[in-house]
């Protein structure tokens, strides 16, 4: 901590007084940056807690979201290990690999009904297999991003080989037209050495402004890139800076990429001698047919390095394509969402919260502008919030010894699905809650998805089917099937889901709400412009709840398409730039290599040959020199685009339509 102390062993036991640990950004924008901070109280879900230290800035863990850290609290008198869903953080001791470690838990888990008594019993651990699941703490923070992390960096590499060729090609055109110079210098008395570092210092020197320019333009292309909503798809972008380590690696593979170009056309122009102030015969002046070939390969290089990343591009512009055409199952146009949270020091029961939420609804309603509005425990594609549960089916009893089909579960308002406008299918929706009923007198009603329905029965055929969530409670009836959503994302497709009501959901006969509810309100016009009214209506019911992550629908699906934008966007930089590279490169060859013929071709308009004539002896060479770049560039590109596969939506890395619009 930058100031008081980290969280200890003393403050989760039981009965410790309460405490908590800020970070930077919320004590600098909640209190001011208080140098008395250590030691205040604040009051956090209605409990008073003292603040013992203030995080440092650098540390956002689990999430960058996390701006507070309190002692988790195990008392085995009063844990339920059913409910246990807990993530722990272990450091491996030298030598002990992942997979052992998940042994040795996997060894731990009979202990964990002894230790902590509950529903949870060493037969059901055996029954569901449960398996432990230890995994490195940078690929958990850094999750499917990593290809696509590299996938950019490949681009890069490509693009830096591309720019290297067409420099190289430059460099050797334009040591050819050097020669007399070069020869002059040497009949002058100059070694080959000076000769060696004049050339190779004019490249560093290209070289050294070149990454200054690059540095410049990162620092540039860093702030946008984090500036830009969907940068928040990469995780810990914020903490992305140009250092002095950045600044170093520039340095040296900007010294690399120099010497590497460079080192052809230096050691042909320090051996230069008088046969070249002598002119040799009139086609001499385009160089051998050795060194015709090394110029024509770096274009073939450079037009088939280019095809490449144009058609990376082009596979994930289809992708994004085809992603945005998935149907999500509900209408995020004129719709707000917020979330609110109701501690249980405010809302001892979960009567309590419930019948908040259903006051909070008819204040939503009597917004203007307003049409309907809606609670759920979660949002679709909103995986912060997601919560699962075994289901048994009545009429689709399980083998023995086979585990219960495990499915997204939801608590929901009959009208969330009307303002989500996720469709009725079969059935109806649910009645409208009352919280004074008995919970244990209240009709055990459930809605399943289209997918769940699909799985077991036809959509009207499961109406009036009976399921549950736990072996001890009683059947629950389906009174309603909706359409389908992507909870776990556009590319993935839609799963069974059970919504629960927020009311009358009894557990051992006791009834059992979830505290924390997405609100969502369908207006008549812009969403935006009922954010105020929608603030004021909550307060008006819980003037002490904060409203928060209050934003239209349609941010969940730009969030839920953020990565795949991201990484279009960089790839479609790459492949602008290495189109840009790759033309001015074949250009600045041509036209250099045209102007040293223009002797001879002089000589062949003397002799009889038309300009139409020289346009296509010079037009023709470049165009095979492209045809044969581009047959090289499907081959790579149909090799590398096949480790783009998993990163792709509906798009095989072979696709014809981006090979050929590449």
């Amino acid at each position: 901590a930058t100031r008081g102390r980290s969280l200890s062993d003393a403050d989760a036991a039981p009965g410790a007084p309460p405490v908590a640990v800020i970070s930077q950004e919320l004590w600098q924008n909640a209190f001011g940056m208080d140098p008395a901070i250590v030691g205040r109280r604040i009051s956090i879900d209605g409990t008073d807690r003292e603040v013992v230290g203030v995080a440092p800035r650098a540390f956002h863990f689990p999430a960058e979201q996390t701006q507070l850290w309190l002692p988790l609290v195990l008392d085995p008198a009063h844990t339920n290990s059913a409910a246990f869903d807990y993530k722990g953080i272990a450091r491996l001791k030298d030598g002990v690999t992942i997979a052992a470690a998940n042994g040795d838990l996997q060894r731990m888990l009979p202990q964990v009904p002894v230790v902590y008594p509950g529903r949870l019993t060493a037969a059901a651990i055996t029954v569901t297999k449960m398996r432990s699941e230890a995994a490195s703490l940078r690929d958990t923070m850094v999750g499917g991003v990593a290809k696509i992390l590299w996938v950019v960096l490949g681009a890069v590499a490509l693009l830096l080989l591309l720019a290297c060729a067409n420099v190289a090609n430059l460099f050797l055109a334009r040591a050819e037209g050097r020669q007399r110079e070069f020869a002059v210098r040497r009949a002058l008395g100059a070694g080959r050495l000076i000769l060696l570092q004049t050339s190779l210092g004019e490249a560093l020197v290209l070289s050294a402004v070149g990454g200054a320019l690059g540095i410049a333009l990162a620092a540039i292309g860093v702030s946008f890139l984090q500036q830009i909503p969907m940068g928040a798809s990469i995780p810990r972008l914020g903490e992305i800076h140009v250092d002095a380590f950045v600044v170093a690696f520039t340095i040296v593979v900007s010294c690399l990429a120099a010497l590497a170009v460079s080192a052809l056309p230096a050691l042909r122009s320090s051996r230069a001698s008088i046969t070249s102030l002598m002119g040799a015969d009139g086609r001499s002046a385009t160089g051998s047919r050795v060194r015709h070939g090394v110029r024509r390969a770096l274009v073939v290089s450079q037009v088939a390095l280019a095809l490449v990343l144009v058609s990376g591009a082009a596979l994930f512009a289809r992708s994004f394509e085809r992603l945005s055409a998935v149907n999500p199952g509900f209408d995020a146009d004129h719709a707000l969402a917020f979330r609110l949270a109701m501690p249980a020091a405010a809302y001892p029961t979960t009567n309590d919260a419930a019948a908040t939420v259903v006051s909070t609804l008819r204040a939503l309603r009597a917004v203007p502008g307003v049409t309907s509005a809606g609670a759920a425990s979660r949002l679709p594609l909103d995986e912060q919030y997601t919560a699962d549960s075994a289901v048994l089916v009545e009429d689709h009893p399980r083998e023995p010894g086979t585990i219960p089909a495990v499915m997204p579960m939801m608590f929901a308002s009959p009208d969330y699905f009307r303002a989500m406008g996720i469709p009725l299918v079969a059935g109806r929706l649910f009645a409208d809650p009352d919280p004074s009923l008995d919970p244990a007198k209240a009709p055990r009603e459930v809605i399943v998805s289209e997918a769940f329905a699909l799985k077991y029965w036809t959509a009207a055929d499961a109406v009036g089917k009976r399921i549950k969530m736990n072996p001890i409670d009683p059947w629950s009836t389906i009174v309603g099937v909706v359409g389908n959503t992507h909870d776990a994302g556009l590319a993935k497709p839609a799963v069974a889901e059970v919504y629960n009501q927020i009311v009358s959901t009894a557990v051992n006969g006791k009834s059992w709400s979830p505290r924390d509810y997405s609100f969502v309100v369908r207006t008549s016009g812009n969403a935006a412009d009922v954010a105020a009214g929608v603030r004021n209506a909550v307060h008006s019911v819980a003037p002490a709840l904060p409203v928060y992550r209050l934003t239209p629908l349609t941010s969940l699906l730009q969030d839920a398409e953020a990565r795949t934008t991201f990484t279009v966007l960089l790839l479609a930089i790459a492949a602008v730039v290495a189109l840009v590279i790759g033309t001015m490169g074949i250009y600045g060859v041509v036209a250099f290599l045209v102007a040293l013929r223009t002797r001879e071709i002089g000589v062949r308009l003397a002799l009889g040959a038309q300009p139409a004539d020289v346009r296509r002896m010079v037009v023709g060479r470049a165009l095979v020199d492209a045809v044969i770049g581009v047959a090289v560039g499907v081959g790579g590109a149909v090799a590398l685009t096949r480790e783009l596969s998993t990163l792709l939506y509906s798009v095989k890395p072979t696709d014809p339509i981006s090979l050929m619009s590449a």
